[in-house]
């Protein structure tokens, strides 16, 4: 009995060019690319966090959160701000690490670099790195760091957020652009599929 026209006879002699083993091998792909294109669509979303984060935390003048602090006396935003950000950061870490492509590592590797440059800092208002470059808040040390100290870190003063700003962007770009070509890749499986059944 014929699935697709072709005989099982065709498909031992090697000739399955329309044969229900090679539509199920598209279809394979198609459940793998779409899989691929949800990890990219996340990990656009979390490097659009994180950069969200850092663009508020590296954002000076009359309007920051850090004059605003200062005006109130209540660090209290700067340091829910920074805690954010050191989530959405390991959130960031945490997906790269699954991305074995050549990109997806040196985004990784470049994070932690922006991180462990500024590893004494970090310790000062109590976020310390992990040796996979994650980092670790200890909320009493923070909540103790006052604004100057915060802003000299995390302000448009310090390195920290502009570098995690420029990184991430690129790590968003790639992930919508690989999520892309992974739903690409997926409706020409399914359009594939769609033509052997109607045949």
């Amino acid at each position: 009995m014929s699935l697709t026209g072709n005989s099982l006879v065709n498909h031992l002699n090697g000739d399955d060019s329309d044969s229900l083993v090679n539509s199920l091998g598209k279809n394979h792909h198609s459940t793998v690319n779409a899989l691929s294109k949800g990890k990219y669509e996340k990990l656009k979303e979390a490097a659009e966090r994180l950069e969200q984060y850092a663009d508020a935390l590296h954002t000076a003048g009359d309007k920051s959160i850090y004059e605003k602090a200062k005006k109130s006396g209540d660090a209290s935003e700067v340091q829910d701000e920074v805690e954010k950000m050191v989530s959405a950061y390991n959130d960031v870490l945490d997906k790269l690490r699954t991305d074995m492509t050549t990109l997806g590592q040196f985004y990784r590797q470049s994070l932690k670099e922006a991180a462990a440059e500024n590893k004494e800092g970090l310790k000062s208002v109590g976020i310390s790195l992990d040796k996979n470059g994650r980092m670790n808040i200890d909320k009493e040390k923070l909540k103790s760091a006052d604004v100057d100290k915060l802003e000299s870190i995390f302000g448009e003063a310090g390195t920290l957020s502009s570098k995690l700003n420029l990184i991430v962007e690129k790590v968003a770009d790639s992930a919508q652009a690989n999520a892309k070509s992974a739903s690409s890749q997926e409706n020409a499986a399914g359009n594939s599929v769609d033509a052997l059944i109607r045949s």
